[in-house]
């Protein structure tokens, strides 16, 4: 018979009571990732995306990312397969295709002309357009005929391919025509190649600034975080632009209240008889995850008493025989290669305590150094699998009962009993109460509040160790090339957008762009200065400007490989021919290409006559490959002897610098002084006396109130780091209510908030994490919020000092850790309780899943009681684990 659980849908709520689920509007975020362990149901979410479209009358285009094929070509398919609805959607706004209708379209272009071109351009990305000449000589009545060909490469530069954000672009015109929404759907993106997970994280910045009403929702593994991170090329850091891009909301373990009603309501729909308590026996055995339920409750169907429906007989039934047809799976789940020695010695500890769960912090310190590492990356793993489940960040259980029992019997083991104060709440909610809060017009009021990038309420005039100005408006620069670096968060970006601020009110042109690993900087630099063109042709003399396009299609043209074809033909007309051919490849040694420098010395050229500057502006140096930074670098020092008012202004994380170092040695990696003669400006955290008044002058300029207490902790809470100052505020405003009064509890609360939602990325910041990083984390996490000496000073002695120097290096170039002078500590506040919680370090108090109570916000803690955790640390041991 049909299954009558086809689907089981339940409206998800976090922690905070709001919904995960999209619902009737769409949130201010415009690009969402769901994601969680397998059978949770981040699927479902996309086809819940789907209804709610179909109800509004939005357009959805959906497709799955895979390994085998570009994220491109799989779009290309979506959209044709949404061609139909588009049409339908958007037909009474293009002329019908008759005689009178084409003379029309000239008039009014068909709306999806544009999206169909760029659709079909996206899998030609790079194509090579050739020209040439044919001569021919001979033929009619002669008997012979001779001809040559001769072709060569002119791609022009408008052809160097259409990006996933020129899509973006043709959706958003569309959106204008009607004002309604249209939604990109991508599952499975953990699956992608990570140049197409790159490419992701920079369609969501895109659609998030394109000010129309496009929506990317995105879904994947529990992995999908920390790979969306890896492949930004920041290097996973707290409050890198990763965070940012994506709406992360994670599926968790759905309770017995939300998931009873779910079932209870198909069951009389198909008039089902059932019993209370079988139901709380299906509930039970499915233990919050809602694709092992549809399951228990189609084999309940299927076993139903003729007379009584669904009883509690009929409920042990089902889930013996789920249990039984799992076995299979559970033994492929051991056998598989990717179950590690490590994840198969965890499994068998926690199955030996049955329901009791396992307390992860003393394992791992029993462990000892160096090997608690191995121990701590098979947790993470199993729990991505959906194979182990962590609660309140220390115990983990098996949520599969019919696992635990197999492993157990597999193993010939037999589970401890039900201890007499269990480490889990007996009644409490499932994970799902667990599950990370996400942004809620946070945004919006922040902004409102703080202002935008390019225009602040109270901009910070920042400065470096020696009390010098960095920002370009108030110091000129040594030289023509500058560098700003700083850990994520620092506000590099905001410098370049301070930058443009003093050339748009000097009359200054100005190029920016991102450095991107989908694109070469060459190529970036050409579609930046096409974008430009129309500036130059006003400014400058159309020869000058002629010579410029001419050296941008060179540039893309790069080879122009030529092409020879010398063909005889025999026969005489109209009779026919045989003929012979032969062709061969060559590159003109004249016709090499261009380069960005030929490039950058028109630009200099220009420019000099009237001395007005042009600025070359490179973001997110992050993402740049080492070709790229050799290509900079190669730049650098040609601005440098040309000695032109051309300049070129970048900004990256903490390893730009080395990174530029290395670079400039070509393939010999050994640097060179070209990368030395930049003009290097690091941002350093805000000291409070800087974060201060970023803070208050705006609320006082906005009429907010607020308690002096409640300022001060958004400022430590921040931790001198404006991004996450501005997130924290906006939290708290959300709280706020009516009378928009700052006080202390609302401030607390709202940092709580903030570090509930941020558990998803300190879970994949740490995966991507390696054994010394996480280690060196550890020993920074357990000296609390006044860190520790950098490694080569804290009296570590051996191999380990180097290697604990190296991976404090890399965390703070991640923003994992940061460094004043000599010392450092973990560089979010939320982050290092988070790793104190998960080690068990006697510092951490009540662990980030603790919320201050407000009256009016309702907040459930859902902490597991001190008085339940093993009295560990209390001598100091723990802390010596990780020292």
């Amino acid at each position: 018979m049909a299954q009558v659980f086809d689907s089981l849908r339940v409206t998800r709520t976090d922690r905070l009571g709001h919904p995960i689920s999209l619902g009737h509007e769409l949130p201010e975020s415009k690009a969402i990732l769901f994601t969680g362990p397998p059978g949770m149901g981040k699927s479902s979410e996309l086809d819940r995306a789907e209804d709610l479209a179909a109800q509004h009358g939005w357009t959805t285009i959906r497709l799955s990312a895979s390994a085998d094929m570009p994220l491109e070509h799989h779009l290309t398919g979506a959209v044709r397969n949404s061609l139909a609805a588009l049409e339908t959607r958007f037909a009474g706004r293009a002329p019908a295709a008759t005689s009178a209708g084409r003379m029309l379209r000239r008039l009014r272009p068909d709306p999806l002309r544009n999206l169909r071109k760029t659709v079909n351009d996206l899998t030609r990305s790079g194509r090579k357009t050739r020209v040439g000449i044919e001569t021919r000589v001979g033929g009619g009545a002669l008997p012979v005929q001779a001809i040559h060909k001769t072709e060569q490469d002119t791609t022009a530069y408008d052809k160097l391919g259409t990006t996933l954000n020129d899509f973006a672009d043709e959706l958003g015109r569309l959106t204008e025509l009607d004002g309604r929404p249209i939604v990109l759907l991508v599952d499975n993106i953990d699956r992608a190649k990570e140049k197409d997970r790159a490419g992701l994280n920079e369609l969501a910045i895109h659609i998030e600034g394109l000010d129309r009403p496009v929506w990317l929702v995105a879904a994947g593994g529990s992995m999908s975080t920390p790979a969306l991170m890896q492949a930004s090329r920041r290097m996973s850091g707290i409050a890198t632009t990763t965070s940012n891009q994506f709406d992360v909301r994670e599926l968790g373990a759905l309770s017995d209240e939300q998931l009873r009603p779910a079932i209870t309501a198909i069951l009389r729909d198909a008039r089902i008889p059932y019993e209370d308590a079988a139901i709380e026996s299906l509930l039970a055995a499915a233990n919050g995850h809602p694709t092992r339920l549809r399951n228990l409750c189609n084999a309940a169907v299927a076993y139903r008493d003729g007379e009584h429906g669904i009883t509690v007989f009929t409920a042990a039934r089902a889930t013996a025989r789920v249990n039984a047809d799992a076995a299979q799976l559970y033994q492929d789940l051991w056998d598989q290669k990717g179950t590690t020695g490590a994840q198969k010695d965890l499994l068998t500890r926690v199955a030996a305590e049955g329901r009791n769960g396992l307390y992860m912090p003393a394992v791992t310190q029993a462990a000892g150094p160096g090997a608690w590492q191995q121990i701590d990356e098979a947790r993470q793993d199993l729990v991505a699998r959906g194979l182990l489940r962590e609660h309140d960040g220390t115990v983990v259980t098996i949520p599969d009962h019919g696992f635990r029992d197999w492993l157990n019997g597999y193993l010939g083991q037999t589970p401890k009993p039900p201890a007499t104060q269990p480490l889990l709440p007996g009644s409490g909610p499932h994970e799902s109460a667990l599950a990370p809060a996400h942004p809620t017009g946070k945004r919006e009021k922040a902004n409102q509040l703080f202002g935008q990038a390019d225009k602040l309420v109270h901009q910070v005039d920042r400065k470096d160790e020696h009390g010098r100005a960095l920002s370009l408006d108030q110091r000129v620069p040594r030289g023509t090339s500058v560098l700003f670096t700083g850990p994520p968060g620092s506000g590099t970006s905001h410098e370049l957008t301070r930058t443009k601020q003093l050339a748009d009110a000097e009359g200054w042109i100005s190029i920016r762009m991102d450095a991107t690993r989908r694109e070469s900087i060459e190529a970036r630099m050409i579609r930046a200065l096409q974008d430009q063109l129309e500036t130059f042709e006003e400014r400058f003399p159309p020869g000058e400007v002629k010579e410029l396009k001419k050296l941008l299609t060179k540039m893309a043209v790069r080879t122009q490989n030529q092409m020879h074809t010398a063909q005889v033909r025999f026969g005489i007309a109209p009779g026919p021919r045989v003929g012979v051919q032969t062709s061969w490849e060559g590159v003109a040694k004249d016709s090499v290409g261009t380069t960005l420098n030929e490039v950058a010395a028109q630009l200099g050229k220009m420019a000099a006559p009237t001395g007005q500057p042009i600025l070359l502006m490179v973001d997110n140096l992050d993402a740049a490959d080492k070709q790229d930074l050799s290509t900079l670098t190669s730049l650098s020092a040609e601005l440098r002897r040309a000695k032109q008012p051309l300049f070129l202004i970048a900004a990256g994380g903490e390893e730009a610098t080395s990174r530029l170092l290395e670079a400039s040695g070509g393939d010999a990696g050994k640097e060179t002084m070209d990368a030395a003669r930049w003009d290097v400006r690091r941002l350093t955290p805000l000291s409070t006396e800087e974060l201060r008044p970023a803070l208050t002058r705006p609320l006082e300029a906005a009429g907010i109130r607020y308690d002096p207490a409640a300022a001060e902790h958004l400022i430590a809470a921040a931790n001198g780091n404006p991004s996450r100052m501005r997130t924290l505020t906006g939290e708290a405003l959300e709280l706020a209510g009516p009378d928009r009064t700052l006080t202390a509890d609302i401030a607390a609360t709202a940092t709580g908030r903030h570090e509930l939602r941020s558990r998803v990325l300190y879970d994949a910041a740490w995966y991507n994490c390696s054994p010394a990083e996480k280690d060196m984390l550890a020993k920074t996490a357990a000296h609390g919020a006044h860190g520790m000496p950098i490694p080569t000073r804290a009296g570590v002695e051996g191999p380990e000092r180097w290697t604990l120097d190296a991976a404090s290096q890399k965390l703070v170039s991640r923003g994992l850790l940061t460094r004043t002078g000599h010392q450092v500590k973990v560089g979010d506040p939320g982050f290092q309780k988070w790793v104190q919680t998960r080690l068990g370090l006697a510092a951490a108090q009540s662990g980030i899943a603790q919320v201050t109570q407000l009256p009016e916000a309702k907040q459930a803690a859902a902490v597991r009681p001190p008085e339940t955790r093993p009295a560990l640390g209390q001598a100091g041991r723990d802390l010596q684990t990780y020292r």
